[in-house]
C-alpha cells in the first residue's frame, strides 16, 4: 500500500463527509430553534442525500472514461462552504438548498478519491479501502459531536468553521493531486503488463450487491437521523446528549472499518457483509426492549459495529465486480452507501410523526433481514 497518499485521501474523506456527518447532530436544533416537525428535520437528510445518490453514479461513470482528479478537492469546498452558508440563513427552503449542495459535493469528492484507492491499493484492498473509509466515520464520529458543541456555545453562526477547515483542506489535496497522478500512471502501466486476463463487467452480481448497499445505507440514515431524536424525545436527554449517540456510532466504526478490511482480506468480502447484517439485526431488534441510556450505547455500539465493517468489503466487492468500470462501482458503493438512505427518511419521519417514533425501530429489523438475505447472493471474487 501507498500510505502516504492513502492516508492523506482518508484525511480529504474526514474533511468531506465531517460536514455531512454534522448534519443528525443538528437536527434536535432545527427542531427546537425553528420548529421543524420530524417531517421536515428528515427532510434535511433527504435533501443531503436525493441528488447525490442520482449523480455519484454518473461522476463514477465518467472518471472512468478520464480522470478528474481535481474533482476531489472541489468536493470537499463545496461541501464545507454549503454547509457553513447555513449560518446565515433561516428560511426551511434555502436551508434545504444548502444542505442539497453540500451533498452535491460529497458526491463529486467519493467516486474519484475510491477510484484512487484502488489503483494505490496493489493488494490488501480490502484493508485499503478500510483505511479510506476510516476517514468517513471519523468524520461522522466527531461531525455531531462538534456541531452540537458549537450550535450550542455560539448558535448557527459557529457553522462557518466547517467552512474555514474545509478551505484549509481541499488545499492541501489539490497540492498533492500532480504526484498522486504520477504513481498511479505508474501503477497502472506496471499492472497493464502483468495481467493477461480480460477483464469482464458482471452486471447481475453487482445488481444484487446493489440491493445490500440500498439496505445499508436506509440503515445507516435511519439510525442517525433518529436516534438524537429517540433521546431526546423518549429517554428526555438533551440535544447534546442525542449526538453523542451518533459520535459513538462513528467512533465504533473507526476502529471495525479496519477490522472488517483484515476480515475480508483473510475470509472474503460477502462472509463480513453476511455477519455485519447478522449483528445489525439483533442491535435493532435490542432497541425496542430498552429504556436505559447506558444500555442504548451498549446497542448502538452494535450497531456501529455492522454498519461499519461493510464498508471497506462492499466497495471492494463492487469494484471486482465492474472490473471495467470502478469509478461507476465506487460512486454506487460508496457514496450512495452513505446517501441512498436519505430518500427514505421522510418516510421514516412520516411514521414517526403519525404513530411514534417507537414504530420506526419497530420496522428496522425487517430491513437488515432484507440486507441478510441478499448478502446469500453474493458471490465471493478474488483478484
Amino acid at each position: 500500500m501507498n500510505k502516504k497518499y492513502l492516508y492523506a485521501l482518508s484525511a480529504g474523506h474526514f474533511s468531506c463527509d465531517i460536514n455531512t456527518g454534522a448534519l443528525p447532530g443538528l437536527l434536535p436544533f432545527f427542531v427546537s430553534i425553528y420548529g421543524m416537525d420530524y417531517k421536515l428535520a428528515a427532510g434535511l437528510m433527504f435533501a443531503s442525500s436525493f441528488l447525490s445518490s442520482i449523480i455519484q453514479p454518473f461522476i463514477g461513470y465518467i472518471s472512468d472514461k478520464k480522470s478528474y482528479a481535481y474533482l476531489m478537492p472541489l468536493g470537499i469546498l463545496l461541501s464545507g462552504l454549503s454547509l457553513a452558508s447555513i449560518a446565515f440563513i433561516q428560511d426551511y427552503t434555502l436551508i434545504f438548498l444548502a444542505v442539497t449542495i453540500m451533498g452535491v459535493g460529497n458526491a463529486i469528492f467519493h467516486p474519484e478519491a475510491a477510484r484512487r484507492v484502488s489503483s494505490l491499493a496493489e493488494g490488501n484492498k480490502a484493508l485499503s479501502m478500510s483505511i479510506f473509509s476510516t476517514g468517513c466515520s471519523a468524520g461522522f464520529c466527531i461531525g455531531p459531536l462538534l456541531g452540537a458543541a458549537l450550535t450550542t456555545l455560539w448558535g448557527m453562526d459557529a457553522l462557518i468553521f466547517f467552512g474555514g477547515f474545509c478551505i484549509l483542506m481541499s488545499s492541501i489535496i489539490a497540492l498533492l493531486v500532480p504526484g498522486m497522478g504520477r504513481l498511479v500512471k505508474s501503477i497502472a502501466q506496471k499492472q497493464a503488463q502483468d495481467n493477461r486476463e480480460a477483464q469482464a463487467n458482471d452486471w447481475p452480481a453487482f445488481g444484487r450487491l446493489t440491493l445490500f448497499v440500498i439496505v445499508r445505507a436506509a440503515l445507516y440514515t435511519a439510525l442517525t437521523t433518529f436516534l438524537p431524536l429517540y433521546c431526546v424525545h423518549i429517554l428526555s436527554q438533551s440535544e447534546a446528549v442525542g449526538s453523542l449517540t451518533i459520535t459513538i456510532l462513528a467512533l465504533v466504526g473507526i476502529f471495525t472499518n479496519w477490522m472488517g478490511g483484515y476480515a475480508a482480506d483473510k475470509w472474503g468480502n460477502s462472509f463480513v457483509l453476511r455477519i455485519g447484517m447478522t449483528v445489525m439485526g439483533l442491535a435493532l431488534a435490542a432497541f425496542n426492549f430498552n429504556n436505559n441510556l447506558a444500555l442504548l450505547y451498549v446497542i448502538v455500539g452494535c450497531a456501529g459495529f455492522a454498519l461499519y465493517a461493510c464498508v471497506g468489503p462492499m466497495v471492494v466487492l463492487g469494484q471486482t465486480y465492474l472490473k471495467k468500470n470502478i469509478g461507476m462501482a465506487s460512486g454506487v458503493t460508496l457514496g450512495i452507501g452513505f446517501s441512498a438512505g436519505g430518500i427514505i427518511a421522510p418516510m421514516l419521519g412520516w411514521v414517526a410523526d403519525n404513530y411514534g417514533l417507537r414504530y420506526v425501530f419497530y420496522i428496522l429489523p425487517l430491513f437488515a433481514l432484507t440486507g441478510l438475505l441478499a448478502t446469500f447472493t453474493l458471490k465471493e471474487t478474488r483478484d
